[in-house]
């Protein structure tokens, strides 16, 4: 018996090795940033959620807030920091994720509702091809302030999800060169406002409106469509078919309920995509009895959607046509 466990020991001895290893190279990169002590973080890592990265920057700013950006990697286009030149006394925090279903945007109402933040101005961004897919569920990825998850199971989730689709690039964070790794970004999101990919200042705000139409570009655009990347839409309107589950439409409610215990001065925008597909007529009157003339639809065809320039990944739309839905849902309010 002995012999047998000595010769289990000496057999299992290298993988438990391997494993102490990766666990010990694994906290002093600290790929996700769970154990740094830092008060600003970046998006470093593409496959970092840019919920956990939000709500860690969050957490750790002292600045009073009293108006946020929701919603998926489309708002990102909202600049927190033009709002604040529209919107008198708000104080803007971009508090996106690169993919948000109902259940997120719920999820991080409650979040700042029980932190104590005064959700003075709301902006909303809502998806026709995301946002009401599955049901509403968080993943245990985001952050557990968020998602009501046990700090323990939230970062093992995040070692088991670094783990589970392990590669060379990876390899290469771990072992101190993830400036060389194919996952390395970099992206910036601004200090104050916590906006993607720009640090606020004049001459960003005053190039806000600016639409990349230069002749490089637009040869790129017509030789996405060549390829058929960029495809034909339908002639004729399509809309999507019914989206919004039972489960889906009690978040909604609470979604209202929070804005409605904050007073809060909200925009529902219903995006602007590629397809062209209607946001489905049965969902829109669920909207509609929840958010009344605060939902805003620019699904669908339209002037932004009929021009292919405005769409340079087929998945996102120029910053530009964020300006314009804001003026125009500002100047609608403005207006009544």
């Amino acid at each position: 018996m002995f012999q047998y466990l000595k010769k289990m020991w000496y057999f299992f001895l290298p993988i438990f090795l391997l494993f102490g290893l990766a666990i010990i190279l694994y906290l002093k990169s600290d790929p996700f940033f769970d154990f740094s002590s830092s008060k600003k973080f970046r998006w470093v890592y593409s496959y970092q959620r840019l919920n956990d990265i939000s709500t860690k920057n969050l957490l750790s700013t002292k600045i009073n807030y009293n108006s946020f950006i929701l919603g998926s990697s489309r708002s990102c286009g909202v600049y927190g920091c033009y709002l604040e030149t529209k919107i008198p006394d708000s104080k803007f925090f971009h508090f996106a994720d690169w993919v948000e279903n109902i259940g997120g945007v719920l999820a991080k109402l409650q979040f700042l509702d029980s932190q104590g933040y005064q959700l003075k101005n709301i902006i909303i961004y809502l998806d026709t091809d995301k946002t009401f897919e599955g049901e509403g569920s968080l993943t245990t990825e985001d952050h557990y302030e968020v998602t009501k998850q046990s700090k323990v199971a939230y970062k093992f989730a995040h070692f088991v999800s670094f783990f589970s689709f392990f590669n060379l690039e990876k390899f290469k964070i771990l072992t101190g060169k993830g400036e060389e790794s194919g996952y390395y970004v970099n992206q910036p999101l601004d200090t104050l406002t916590n906006d993607y990919n720009h640090i606020c200042s004049a001459d960003v705000i005053k190039n806000y409106g600016f639409a990349q139409n230069d002749e490089v570009f637009r040869n790129k655009i017509d030789s996405l469509k060549s390829s058929g990347f960029l495809y034909s839409r339908p002639v004729i309107v399509a809309y999507n078919k019914p989206q919004i589950s039972v489960e889906e439409e009690e978040r909604i409610k609470k979604i209202i309920e929070v804005l409605k215990k904050h007073n809060s001065n909200y925009y529902i925008v219903i995006t602007p995509l590629f397809d062209q597909r209607k946001f489905n007529s049965e969902d829109l009157k669920i909207l509609k009895k929840y958010f009344g003339k605060r939902l805003f639809d620019f699904s669908g065809k339209n002037s932004i959607t009929e021009n292919i320039y405005n769409y340079p990944d087929r998945l996102h739309f120029q910053n530009y046509i964020s300006k314009q839905i804001i003026d125009s849902v500002l100047n609608d309010q403005r207006n009544k």
